[in-house]
């Protein structure tokens, strides 16, 4: 039998979320903004709706169908006009 687990969503507010000692993956719809912060790499990708992201001080305008490699380290923060949709895999 493998090892495999299989994760069922609803698409609610977080519809997938699992988390390892090195590794997280999520998917959740975000409005409100995330403050600056500094974290480990991670790889977002805007599944619906679009944002704004500042990293070490470039902003970057992302939508529907992009997606970002943020370096280890960086600085980021997140704005969003309307809620959005994003796919996020991150080391931690």
């Amino acid at each position: 039998m493998s090892d495999c687990e299989i994760y069922q969503t609803d698409m609610a507010e977080t519809p997938f979320s699992v988390a390892g000692n090195e590794l997280s993956v999520d998917m959740r719809w975000v409005s409100d903004p995330i403050d600056a912060h500094k974290s480990g790499e991670e790889l977002v990708a805007v599944i619906e709706g679009a944002g704004r992201l500042t990293c070490d001080g470039e902003v970057y305008a992302l939508s529907k169908g992009q997606g970002v490699l943020i370096p280890n380290a960086s600085e980021r923060a997140w704005e969003f006009e309307a809620p959005a949709l994003l796919y996020r895999v991150a080391l931690k």
